[in-house]
Parts: C-alpha cells; structure tokens; sequence
C-alpha cells in the first residue's frame, strides 16, 4: 500500500479556490453596510435546475435594544439563516389575511432563541428582522434567491402601518 504525507494548509480563498468556495465573508468589503450589519450578496451560487440560489454572508454589527420595529419578507423564496457564531433571537410573523395580507398577522408573531447550534429556512413570505444579537459577535450563512434583495424584498414600518413596537422579552 502507497502512503502519503499531506501537509495541512490555512484556508483562504486563494488556497481552497480549486476545490470550491470558502463559506465567509470575502476579502472585499460588504454589499451593504450601515452601523447594525455587513452584509456580503452572493458570496456563491447555489446551481438549481431553475434559476440560481445564492450564499451570503450576514455580520451583525451591534447589541441593539430588544425592540422591534420592522419587518421584511420574501414572497418568491425561502430564507435561510445558518448560524456562523454567536447567539441571537429571531423574530418573525405569519402573512395577514384579507385585504391586509401584504402585512404580517400580530396575532402570530413570535421569537426565537438561536443558539448557534442550528439553523432555520423561513418559508416563503414569513416576515422576519435581523436577528438581534446576545453575543459579542453574531454572524450567518445566509441562503436565499439570487436577486431577492432588488426584486423580491418588502420591507414594513411596523409602526407607520400598524401602529405597532415589539418588545422582546427573555425568560428566566
């Protein structure tokens, strides 16, 4: 039998560029930026039999106070948010019904405890918000639609629309 001897080598993207793509923020700076999160679009594509899926890279910035005043969905793909490290609550909402379906139910909107150990896939127009973080650094693999971000992105003031300020509450 033929043995070989492989050295072990520090993963760049350089480095690993042959056998496929580092799952982690590039070294470029964020898509998008502002003083709670980087984000980088479309760190790979995800090859379906139709259309393309990306990998993003989500970093959440800062603590931030546990309240929630927004909400985004996606009607035309799920989400997915894999945590990288840290932990963070996840807040998110079922689509209204009636002529306010374009708005998330309040009756259903609930919190989550992401504890870094596994991650979910938000369905198609689940609304959601960044995730607020408990760790001092909280990042994530984010999955979804190539071009989600222009053309399947709805973004409500939950305040402005339904009079409405979420206060997240951690038990004991």
């Amino acid at each position: 039998m033929k043995k070989i001897e492989v050295k072990v080598k520090s993963l760049s993207h350089k480095s690993f560029a042959p056998y496929g793509t580092i799952i982690g923020p590039k070294d470029s700076k964020p898509t998008f930026s502002n003083s709670e999160l980087n984000l980088w679009f479309g760190i790979d594509e995800i090859k379906l039999s139709n259309g393309i899926g990306q990998i993003c890279w989500l970093k959440v910035k800062t603590k931030r106070p546990f309240i929630c005043n927004k909400h985004e969905c996606h009607m035309n793909c799920s989400e997915t948010l894999i945590p990288m490290s840290g932990q963070s609550i996840l807040v998110v909402g079922l689509p209204g019904s009636g002529p306010g379906g374009d708005l998330p139910d309040i009756k259903s909107i609930e919190a989550f405890f992401i504890d870094g150990a596994r991650g979910v896939n938000l369905k198609p127009g689940v609304w959601h918000w960044l995730p607020y973080p408990l760790s001092e650094k909280t990042h994530f693999a984010l999955i979804l639609k190539k071009d989600t971000p222009e053309e399947d992105l709805q973004v409500v003031d939950l305040d402005k629309e339904l009079g409405l300020s979420i206060k997240l509450v951690l038990e004991k």
